[in-house]
């Protein structure tokens, strides 16, 4: 019997192209997806409402939406809803921000707050619009609204990316288990907890990114070294510390020599200087920074800025990324002894190359924090 859909509220800054950001329950949908239009089919006057937004110039939109079907149990509660866009976000943002590091240009959505839900969302029945959130509880009239996009981000389009499916189906799993199932493991919050600080961590340094300051770029840091702290917690056993961030980071099987290589200075402080990884490099100084913003420490604006001359905040995303996916059970991996064996088709091998695709695209990318860059980026 199949699902039905109904729409909990628009996302007007994303084209959502498409249709695996999904499951049983909760997804996020383009206008080409046929739950966005048994979504329209079900919800009355909803065609209108959409129809009603613009473009800051005037530029018609077609908002994706975020439906939920018959087989939730009822209505989900903000954080169930919060927690499923934080995972939409770091398959989508995450690769993004890896791939313009690397490309030199933006690919697409590059900051969290292109997936911000419009405040304002048609009744059930279709006849009124309401708006809540922790700032505003309103009721208005549809034939007075003109729904807009952000003002601070661009509309953009999610592609089709090979590396996403996987990723997501991965996080969705967990998702479910907690706000489905019930199961209240450990590991699990820790990384559903762990993507909420990534998702505040890409969200833009100030409301509008107009008027950030150096200061808002120390916060965001800060919220990068927490995302790290709350995936390594071990509960109420222990405490989370940068060594045992370091120690997860030991863990990623790192594909090219250079990422493998125990060759790069860390100031441990006390003068215990040693030579590391570079995605432990990287992560040390981060960790370093961070406790000087946070406690009044003097900070200088250089100290952002490596040997190279590149920005650190450009690499958490990479190093994030390889954590987060050295920590998920992956039950779709496909090796090439299994593809030689014949254990696996040369396909499957094949699928499986495109979709763990992200691995070069990461060590791409932190391997530009050392290496020689163009002029034009110092």
């Amino acid at each position: 019997m199949a699902l039905k859909w109904t729409a909990l509220g628009a996302l007007p800054s994303i084209d959502m192209k498409p249709d695996y950001f999904a499951g049983e329950y909760l997804a996020v949908a383009g206008a080409h997806d046929d739950r966005y239009r048994d979504a329209i089919a079900n919800g009355p006057n909803l065609h209108t409402f959409l129809s009603k937004f613009e473009g800051s110039h005037g530029q018609r939109l077609r908002p994706s939406l975020l439906i939920r079907s018959d087989a939730y149990p009822e209505r989900p509660n903000s954080e169930a809803i919060s927690s499923f866009m934080d995972i939409v976000i770091a398959c989508v943002v995450l690769d993004v921000r890896v791939r313009t590091v690397t490309w030199r240009r933006n690919v697409g959505p590059f900051y969290a707050d292109s997936f911000e839900i419009y405040p304002w969302m048609i009744t059930p029945d279709g006849k009124r619009l309401v708006a809540q959130n922790a700032a505003l509880w309103a009721v208005h009239e549809l034939d007075k609204f003109r729904g807009t996009a952000s003002a601070a981000v661009p509309v953009q389009e999610v592609g089709r990316e090979a590396t996403h499916p996987r990723f997501f189906k991965q996080l969705h799993a967990i998702w479910k288990s907690h706000f489905i199932d019930g199961q209240d493991g450990w590991t699990s919050r820790a990384i559903l907890r762990s993507l909420k600080m990534a998702t505040s961590a890409l969200r833009l340094s100030s409301p509008t990114g107009s008027t950030e300051s150096f200061y808002d770029y120390g916060r965001i840091l800060s919220l990068w070294v927490s995302a790290f702290e709350v995936l390594v917690h071990p509960g109420s056993t222990g405490k989370a510390t940068r060594q045992r961030v370091l120690d997860l980071l030991k863990t990623i099987s790192w594909q090219s020599k250079m990422m493998q290589e125990a060759t790069h200075q860390a100031d441990f402080g006390g003068g215990n200087v040693g030579n590391v990884r570079l995605a432990n490099a990287l992560y040390v100084k981060m960790h370093d920074l961070r406790n000087d913003f946070l406690h009044g420490n003097p900070v200088e604006t250089e100290k952002f800025r490596l040997d190279n001359g590149t920005w650190i905040l450009s690499y958490p995303a990479a190093i994030f990324r390889m954590a987060l996916s050295t920590m998920l059970p992956d039950p779709d991996e496909v090796t090439r002894e299994q593809a030689l064996a014949g254990e696996k088709t040369r396909e499957e091998y094949w699928q499986h190359l495109q979709a763990a695709r992200y691995r070069d695209d990461c060590e791409e990318c932190l391997l530009a924090a050392v290496k020689r860059q163009p002029a034009d980026d110092k």
